[in-house]
């Protein structure tokens, strides 16, 4: 019964909102039914028993439409409603249209007050304005006294009339409007209730938002779907460089740049995924990216900012660093000129793009600097690397803005020419470009030596590998730095093959001195007795590929591609090991000469690895002579006076080799600190034959001996040359005429057959 009358609800949804309706309507229903039902019962046996039958009819005709009322509560609430304000209506105008008595007739005015409010409850605002607006009219013919017609005359007087009316007014209006009122007021109070809990869970519910926006760990911002900021939480504020207090600016992308913008990829996503951040700067240079979006139930969206301020500064770093080492990559880091992986590209596409008409002549022209040695040695490798940078900035400015010019290798620069109708152009170009250098340079008010060759290989209509091209152009540059006058020289197919032997015996040296090819041949020096003075060292080859190469061929290799030291410290090593032999066997050893190169002179060790060599084998000085050209001498001569002298205070044999054939004059000669002056063969050979060889011979006599230094003729084949030699006072012979080259067990043999006649080796100072 209670249920059914007080419907339960939980919130004020529809059907909650439905069910104090229903529930109130009921309420009045069930209660005027019940409480009205005496006096309907007590009215009606009145009636009845004045034979008033009508009355019986009109009671249960209003309780009919209750009944209707009731039943169609819980079906559909306006029906039940329209019925109940239907059946108050009829009420109200039953009493002032029935009743005799104008002053009780009047009371049942006041049913159809109460009408508005039930209008309003069950139907809303407008029908309860309608009907406020009917009372009124029935209140204004109250006010004036306006007549109400008796539509129906029961023609029955009750004596209890006033009691009934006056009963069902009070009924109504006391007990079943106010219980409706409390039901909606009951629901009412526990929406309230509801309502307060859900607000005081909300408010809870909102102060952990607020501690979870706020402490996050994450710049947090709400913003609607325009990017207006609706709330932010404090490090978005401090990231943005926004003070909401006194900054009304709302919009998201009035704080962020989108024109200084970028896009880089995330170091979060797998290395698989194409993740990519876009970060835009705020109003302090701040970098920022939006990290996440997420819309909300309510159409809302939050973003969670990210600084990416470090990550921006590394990606820029890391991307200049790749731009750099791309650009290190293409270009020599000495000269800022593209490298030889850049001309190749260059001619690649030439090649792939010939000029259709093949008219214009195109060429790869190589520079060698040759005077980069002469400046590493006497002023250090800084020099060498400023006089390449200098030379690399003339070789731009006097070329054509729109010549490709690299660096191929360390003192080599190539360019390539085009657009010239001949090979002959080409060389007048080239040779123009040559005239335009300077022939030196000033560094640190010193004058630097500029000396080039060049090379030029043809680009052929055939052509297809760039590296043939670049290889043709140093083929003939190789032949020009070979050339007396260092002139312009076009590729040759001759040339190409002297120098790809000149390659294979640069490769075979370093291989044969790591599989021991190289050995010692040893040609004995002798008095004018006969006696052995001395050996010299001389250096062979046997290549398991190249067979025998001649030193005449090997040695000037060696000396151009800088493996003339490892041969050099080869023969030293083995000289100083014989030394040991032969003083171990026979307790003396024969002076060994050996010859040094130029560049062996001028290294800055060379001093301590001969001692050094010398104390590993416990060798005195004075058992080696280091022999050096004239013109070896001219090359250095400041640096290899010093060195030498340094040699010569350590005890150590000097010897000018080919005396006669250089270009020094005799105030240098003068300062050489030389033991021995060796007369070069080529005069030795014409002797009887040449009168003026035979004058230079006597003069080199005299001269060694005004200079203190025994004489050694190379180079003896016959008995007439001997006699001659001995004759103008030559010391010591060398030649075919005495011994051959011998192997070690020879040289070994021929001393041991020399040491009985004397138990020391006469050796002459």
């Amino acid at each position: 019964m209670f249920r059914w009358l007080f419907l339960n609800e939980s919130a004020l949804t529809p059907a909650e909102h439905a069910a104090w309706k229903i529930s109130a309507l009921r309420i009045i229903l069930l209660s005027s039914f019940i409480l009205e039902g005496w006096i309907a019962i007590h009215s009606s046996i009145t009636a009845a028993v004045q034979g008033a039958y009508r009355l019986l009819w009109v009671v249960s005709f209003f309780y009919a439409v209750k009944m209707l009322a009731l039943y169609f509560s819980s079906r559909s609430v306006k029906v039940g409603a329209g019925l109940l304000i239907a059946n108050v209506y009829g009420s109200a105008i039953f009493i002032v249209c029935t009743v005799q008595d104008p002053a009780l007739a009047k009371l049942g005015y006041v049913f159809a007050y109460v009408s508005p409010i039930l209008a309003r409850v069950f139907f809303g605002t407008r029908l309860a304005l309608c009907l406020m607006f009917v009372n009124t009219l029935t209140f204004l013919f109250f006010l004036f006294g306006v007549p109400v017609p008796h539509l129906v005359n029961l023609q029955v007087t009750l004596a209890y009339a006033p009691q009934y009316i006056h009963a069902l007014l009070f009924l109504f209006l006391n007990i079943c409007l106010p219980l409706a009122v409390f039901r909606v007021l009951y629901a009412f109070d526990v929406s309230l209730g509801r309502f307060r809990d859900a607000s005081d869970a909300l408010t809870v519910s909102y102060t952990q938002y607020q501690e979870i926006f706020e402490n996050a760990g994450t710049a947090l911002l709400l913003t609607d779907a325009f990017g207006q900021i609706l709330q932010a939480n404090h490090q978005a504020n401090m990231l943005l460089g926004r003070d909401p207090k006194n900054d009304p600016e709302l919009a998201l992308f009035n704080w962020l740049s989108i024109e200084d913008s970028v896009r880089f990829k995330s170091s979060e996503s797998d290395d698989n995924g194409n993740l990519r951040l876009s970060a835009y700067r705020t109003r302090d240079g701040k970098m920022v990216a939006l990290d996440n979006i997420s819309q909300t139930s309510s159409d809302h969206y939050i973003v969670a900012l990210r600084d990416v301020s470090n990550l921006h500064n590394m990606h820029h770093a890391l991307q200049l660093s790749q731009e750099r080492e791309d650009y290190l990559s293409n270009h020599d880091a000495l000269t800022d000129l593209p490298n030889r992986g850049m001309l190749r590209q260059y001619l690649q596409a030439l090649l792939v793009n010939p000029d259709p008409a093949q008219l214009n002549v195109t060429a790869v022209v190589s520079f060698r600097l040759n005077s980069i040695r002469h400046a590493n040695q006497q002023y250090g490798a800084q020099t060498g690397d400023v006089l390449l940078r200098r030379f690399a900035d003339e070789l731009t400015q006097v070329l054509p803005k729109n010549c490709f010019c690299a660096r191929l290798r360390s003192i080599v620069f190539s360019f390539v020419v085009d657009h010239l109708r001949s090979p002959q152009d080409v060389i007048q170009f080239v040779d123009q470009v040559r005239q335009s250098m300077p022939n030196e340079v000033e560094l640190n008010d010193e004058k630097l030596l500029i000396q080039f060759s060049a090379g030029i290989a043809i680009i052929r209509s055939e052509d297809s590998d760039p590296d043939d091209v670049i290889r043709r152009s140093e083929v003939a540059l190789d032949s020009a730095r070979r050339s007396n006058d260092q002139r312009v020289t076009l590729f040759d197919e001759d040339d190409a093959q002297q120098i790809l032997r000149h390659v294979e015996i640069e490769v075979g040296i370093v291989n044969g001195l790591r599989q021991h090819e190289f050995y010692l041949l040893y040609q004995p020096k002798v008095a004018h007795d006969g006696s052995i003075a001395g050996v010299e060292a001389l250096l062979r080859w046997k290549s398991q590929n190249l067979g025998k190469v001649s030193p005449a061929e090997f040695v000037p290799i060696a000396e151009r591609s800088g493996l003339i030291h490892q041969v050099s410290h080869f023969v030293l090593d083995q000289a100083c090991q014989q030394i040991r032999s032969w003083l171990d066997e026979f307790g003396e050893s024969p002076v060994i000469a050996l010859n040094l190169a130029a560049s062996d002179i001028a290294q800055p060790g060379l001093l301590e690895l001969i001692d050094k060599t010398c104390q590993r084998y416990q060798v005195k000085p004075e058992y080696l002579e280091f022999e050096i050209t004239e013109t070896g001498l001219s090359a250095n001569e400041a640096l290899s006076i010093q060195h030498l002298h340094s040699l010569k205070n350590h005890g150590y044999r000097i010897a000018i080799d080919d005396f006669g054939t250089g270009y020094s004059s005799l105030s240098k000669l003068s300062h050489f600190p030389a033991h021995t002056v060796k007369i070069d063969r080529s005069f030795v050979a014409q002797i009887s034959y040449n009168r003026k060889s035979e004058m230079i011979i006597k003069a080199i006599v005299s001269l060694a001996k005004i200079l203190a230094c025994t004489t050694v003729a190379e180079g003896v084949e016959n008995e007439s040359q001997e006699l001659f030699l001995k004759e103008v006072g030559c010391d010591l012979f060398q030649g075919f005429y005495y011994h051959r080259p011998l192997d070690t067990h020879n040289m070994t043999t021929l001393l041991r057959a020399s040491y009985p006649k004397s138990k020391q080796l006469r050796r002459v100072s």
